[in-house]
């Protein structure tokens, strides 16, 4: 019976990896250096695969010169000897890779590394490529995938190109061709970037050249309503207050869209600094002071006791707070109730995971609550809650909110029963 096997040749102190197909006898693997032009002439028993380069057969110089920043490649492969096979003939060639041997190591690599390629196999013990390909896509959204699949797991691949894998590779990998399909992806990828930076930088002029016009109407009104331009009658600085409002509602809505811009052409970076979450939500709810007296609204705070501090961006993490105060003050009635909890829990992100400890904020309002439909499309940036009709609002704050969190390694999101109130809640990871 024919059996592949993978030969380390080390000859001199140089290595060089190859990858054959061979009864098994170490006549054949002689015959294959002497004369290798015997196993590759037709009618041959055997198969093999031999770097063609105009470089001597043992020579360490690449065949093709990297960027000096390498590509960083993840090989999940449980057979050894191809992992261990297609990892030299890569970080030969220039590309730094690291190895699983099974689905969850991919995943913790994945989770302390980041990985412009993943390469997958898609069958593996406990954890399989398909499962490792669904936390990567949620979680490093940056990494390419490509998965190694036998012909008789095609079904399984063509899942995977429907669940975001790039491309697949069938075995036996063809090694000659493996590192100009990954420098394809990695140039493909660069291009789709670019032409997002340019759509981003567009809208963000856009948005600016919207932007300004409209802040200096709004202060020329605050000068009408001053009498600057001669005395205002009650009613017109009546007239004028709505304008002001609506202008106000305008500006609100650009700054958030100018906002979300930037952070999902990836041109804010976090200036993450070690701190404590509670003494945050202190200062934030300090700020609501007035708002929540004027509609005498109850606010309670309740830490959790020995909270640890844990490493945040504490300007992003005070927009999100920010964020679901305002909410909380805007959608609680008179007499309402505000309740905030900080505590440290341990959750599982996804499945195959171990449970890892994070910080949770909760922040819960006593206003009409939500639907089922209206929780679907919370965090949708293509459409809004439906509410109760009484007003038209968009769920870009929140969106916003879900781009910072998810920048931190963390979720957030919102339960609700219609009439009684509504939960929000992020979780950021204690390191």
């Amino acid at each position: 019976m024919r059996q592949r096997v993978t030969w380390q040749i080390d000859f001199s102190g140089e290595s060089r990896y190859y990858l054959a197909s061979f009864p098994g006898d170490i006549p054949s693997l002689i015959q294959f250096f002497f004369n290798p032009a015997v196993l590759a002439s037709s009618g041959s028993p055997y198969q093999w695969r031999q770097r063609r380069r105009s470089a001597p057969l043992f020579s360490r110089e690449p065949l093709k010169q990297m960027n000096q920043d390498k590509i960083r490649v993840l090989v999940a492969e449980d057979e050894d000897g191809l992992r261990t096979t297609i990892a030299a003939w890569l970080g030969d060639e220039g590309f730094a890779v690291e190895q699983a041997s099974n689905g969850l190591d991919a995943i913790r690599l994945v989770q302390s590394h980041d990985f412009d390629i993943a390469l997958l196999d898609i069958k593996m013990p406990g954890v399989n490529g398909l499962e490792v390909l669904r936390f990567i896509k949620k979680n490093s959204t940056a990494t390419d995938i490509v998965m190694m699949t036998a012909m008789s797991d095609v079904s399984m691949a063509v899942e995977a190109m429907k669940l975001g894998a790039k491309e697949y590779l069938s075995k036996p990998i063809d090694l000659e061709q493996l590192v100009p399909q990954l420098s394809s992806l990695i140039r493909k990828r660069d291009a789709e970037e670019r032409i997002r930076q340019l759509q981003a930088e567009h809208t963000a002029r856009l948005l600016y050249d919207l932007h300004n016009p409209i802040s200096g109407l709004r202060q020329s009104i605050g000068y009408l309503v001053k009498g600057m331009a001669g005395t205002v009658s009650e009613h017109q600085k009546e007239l004028l207050g709505y304008m002001t409002n609506s202008i106000d509602r305008v500006i609100s809505l650009l700054t958030d869209m100018m906002d979300l811009t930037k952070l999902e052409a990836g041109r804010v970076r976090l200036n993450k600094g070690i701190s404590n979450v509670a003494d945050l939500v202190q200062e934030v709810a300090q700020e609501f002071r007035v708002p929540l007296q004027s509609k005498k609204i109850a606010l309670d705070i309740h830490p959790e006791a020995d909270l640890p501090t844990i490493e945040f961006d504490r300007q992003k993490i005070q927009q999100v707070l920010q964020n679901l105060l305002s909410t909380a003050v805007r959608v609680t009635p008179a007499q309402g109730a505000v309740v905030i909890h900080i505590r440290k829990v341990a959750m599982v992100m996804e499945e195959g995971q171990q449970p890892s400890d994070y910080v949770m904020v909760s922040v819960f309002n006593s206003g009409p609550g939500l639907t089922s439909e209206d929780l679907a499309v919370l965090f949708d940036r293509y459409r809004n809650p439906t509410g109760d009709g009484s007003e038209q609002r968009t769920n870009l704050g929140l969106i916003i909110c879900q781009r910072i969190i998810e920048a931190h390694n963390g979720k957030i999101w919102a339960e609700s029963e219609f009439g009684k109130g509504a939960t929000f809640s992020f979780v950021i990871p204690i390191r």
